[in-house]
């Protein structure tokens, strides 16, 4: 299976229904992370999980704006995990401060993880699919 989105200069591919490859080139622009967003939202929600290597090797930065865009998103997300490569400390500081407003606007849990190379990532990935134990559902 491979879905791919282009958004701007940055390419999200899924390379298996539960896995979303996301890389960066560039300046993520204004508008550009909630277009993300929407396409790694609507598969997490319909299937409950994702795992996603994000591959910001490529990156440059982050317009201010673009780094709200996560307001408004679905409430609640279900857990879901991110495997960041490439990301020098600057960038690792904004990321974690995205994931943690996710955690805290949507209700959802990011475990995140920072890898100097894709094949850690990958390996990350692989186990966490592996041993990936659905949550509950929610009584009302």
């Amino acid at each position: 299976m491979s879905e791919e989105h282009h958004i701007g200069k940055h390419v999200l591919r899924f390379e298996q229904e539960d896995l979303l490859l996301m890389e960066f080139h560039g300046d993520v622009e204004p508008g550009e992370m909630a277009a993300m967003y929407r396409v790694h939202d609507a598969r997490l929600l319909a299937l409950g999980r994702i795992f996603v290597l994000a591959d910001v090797r490529g990156a440059a930065g982050m317009a201010r704006v673009a780094k709200g865009e996560g307001i408004g998103r679905p409430k609640p997300l279900p857990p879901h995990v991110v495997a960041v490569v490439g990301a020098p400390f600057s960038l690792q500081v904004v990321i974690e401060l995205l994931a943690r407003a996710t955690t805290l606007l949507t209700g959802g849990a990011t475990t995140l993880r920072f890898f100097r190379t894709m094949a850690d990532a990958r390996a990350y990935l692989d186990e966490c699919r592996r041993s990936w134990k659905p949550s509950s559902p929610q009584r009302a």
